[in-house]
């Protein structure tokens, strides 16, 4: 049986593309956006990014924290340390949106692609 589908935000195309284009400016690589509506009833979206360094995804995470707090998202604070970054994978939890930036190495081991692999996939240009 299929979950109910939940009512989107009406400004998740803007965050999404904004999450995006943060993600295609600092250069990271293999993004990946996932609309898990249909193949899970509490999880929205998930946008999965790979970065060389902990020193990018210090920046990218920064710059969507800034970015995104126009939209008034709720926001779990997940890290205040910026530990995350160094073990390879920080993730960012905004409630419909949980933004995962990985290193080659962890995005290979825990392959949330393929874990995922029925979630519809969201391209953006």
């Amino acid at each position: 049986m299929t979950p109910p589908r939940k009512k989107q935000p009406k400004e998740t195309p803007e965050v999404l593309k904004t999450i995006h284009k943060i993600m295609m400016d600092k250069k990271c690589e293999e993004i990946t956006i996932l609309n898990l509506e249909s193949v899970n009833s509490y999880l929205s979206y998930f946008v999965i990014c790979t970065v060389n360094s902990s020193v990018q995804a210090n920046a990218v995470a920064r710059e969507i924290k800034k970015a995104l707090k126009s939209f008034k998202l709720p926001h779990k604070e997940t890290d205040k340390t910026g530990a995350s970054a160094s073990s390879g994978w920080t993730l960012l939890d905004y409630g419909d949106f949980i933004v995962h930036i990985m290193t080659p190495e962890k995005r290979e081991f825990y392959n949330l692609d393929r874990l995922w692999r029925d979630a519809e996939r969201i391209e953006l240009d």
